[in-house]
């Protein structure tokens, strides 16, 4: 592909990424809950927003493989952003044994 085409495809908005471009539309719309309620625990049966329902609850998973050095889609990065807003990785408590 050309640089002009590369260009022109910038200036109509053209999205090069399109997972990176949804992690970063959930993002927002986690802000915009948090702003709203005061905190990052979307219900897993969000009727205003099932998308970031099942995204939050996806992040949650990722992360977890994340940790376990597990092939993950959650990144160091994305963990970090999350981290700074207030999300919270593990609603129930471990259980001691």
């Amino acid at each position: 592909m050309t640089d002009d085409r590369v260009l022109a495809l910038n200036a109509l908005g053209f999205v090069w990424n399109a997972h990176e471009a949804g992690w970063e539309e959930r993002f927002n719309e986690l802000l915009q809950f948090k702003a709203e309620k005061g905190h990052c625990n979307v219900p897993s049966l969000f009727k205003e927003n099932q998308k970031l329902a099942t995204w939050v609850k996806c992040a949650r998973r990722q992360y977890k493989l994340l940790v376990a050095g597990k092939k993950s889609n959650m990144t160091l990065a994305r963990a970090q952003r999350l981290s700074n807003v207030g999300f919270v990785w593990e609603l129930r408590p471990a259980i001691l044994k």
